[in-house]
């Protein structure tokens, strides 16, 4: 169940209809409330603002702004769960790539010394280390997911409360979370996996048409099937883009309301139903400008691990592990705010999202004010 009446979708069990709105407080000061409302500038300027954002619709600043905030409300349980995130899973990916890699450079090695090596040999020597890299990479694969699962639950129920200007402690927030861990981990992977599945299924078309020209020696086949290709790696990015926007914000309804994995699917895809273009430029936007930051803040730890690992040598066995750990402090510290800010951006699109089609609004000042 959600935590305030407000939070439960319109017609669900629990839900009511949004009612008039209670007095509006004088407003407050340092300019909150200035953006224009579509529903009048008046109610615009004086909304109330209990909490991180003011309770209406908002602007590109003021979800940046209310992530933010969220953040810095709440520092210690939102930092401190991805960190303890970030360095678990940058650990074991770091160790998974350690160990394949190490696997693989023996193997290389043990080939260099034996020249009369048939092709053979040569392949089943590398391919001998494929299951142990590719098992490790799907156990960090799951690990990660599981873990930023975790993470995205913790920062969507720090962001409810404090949109109504509360906060939660970390052993709350955990244990919120913790019973709908499997469904929230269940959610994640279907919202990302169906726009993947989505769009590799366009590139199919192309590559048969080229096996096949290659395989009959046919070049006008293998034209015909790089064009397919081309065209289906611009579907590709439609269709992936589309279906990313229409369902990334079900891990929040999931949280939320209280939904399962499919109806938090539909109802994502309900909600995203209007205002399309704008969820797609705010998402966008935001990821690139958390890939920007990401990218400056891990480079200077890249290329010094980089120099480290030339001053230690290339033959090392140092060279990698000394690499890995220097670009994954890197990527530790990088991660560790993003993936809040990130994750609170996406709550607050479902807020937003939802005050501008059901007058959430009206609901969340009516709790606050209690």
């Amino acid at each position: 169940m959600s935590e305030h009446p407000g939070w439960t979708a319109p017609g669900s069990p629990g839900g009511q209809p949004p009612q008039a709105p209670p007095p509006v407080p004088a407003p407050q000061q340092g300019g909150w409330g200035q953006a224009p409302h579509p529903g009048g500038g008046s109610w615009a300027a004086r909304a109330p603002r209990p909490g991180i954002i003011p309770l209406r619709p908002l602007s590109l600043g003021e979800l940046w702004d209310g992530a933010f905030r969220a953040v810095r409300t709440n520092p210690g349980p939102l930092l401190g769960s991805a960190a303890v995130v970030v360095v678990i899973t940058t650990a074991i990916s770091s160790l998974v790539q350690v160990f394949s890699l190490s696997g693989f450079e023996s193997s290389l090695a043990e080939l260099e010394n034996d020249p009369t090596a048939s092709p053979d040999q040569v392949f089943s020597s590398l391919g001998a280390g494929l299951p142990g890299l590719l098992g490790g990479s799907l156990l960090s694969a799951v690990l990660t997911l599981v873990a930023v699962a975790a993470l995205t639950g913790v920062v969507t129920t720090s962001v409810s409360t404090a949109v109504l200007g509360r906060r939660t402690p970390a052993r709350e927030l955990w244990a919120k979370v913790r019973g709908r861990l499997g469904p929230l981990v269940g959610v994640s992977l279907l919202a990302s996996l169906i726009p993947s599945l989505a769009a590799a299924l366009l590139f199919v078309p192309g590559a048969a048409v080229m096996v096949g020209g290659a395989a009959s020696g046919s070049d006008g086949a293998l034209l015909g099937g790089g064009a397919l290709l081309l065209l289906g790696a611009l579907a590709a990015l439609v269709v992936g883009l589309f279906l990313t926007v229409r369902l990334f914000m079900a891990p929040a309804v999931l949280v939320l309301e209280g939904q399962g994995v499919g109806t938090s699917l539909k109802r994502a895809w309900a909600l995203s139903k209007r205002g399309f273009w704008r969820l797609l430029g705010i998402y966008l936007l935001t990821a690139i400008c958390i890939g920007v930051v990401a990218a400056v803040v891990a480079t200077p730890f890249s290329f010094a691990g980089s120099a480290v690992g030339v001053a230690v040598g290339v033959d090392s066995p140092m060279y990698l592990p000394v690499t890995l750990v220097l670009s994954g402090v890197g990527t530790v510290l990088a991660s560790t705010v993003l993936y809040p800010l990130q994750a609170a951006v996406v709550a607050l699109q479902y807020v937003d999202q939802r005050m501008r089609l059901e007058g959430l609004d009206v609901d969340l000042a009516r709790a606050a004010a209690r």
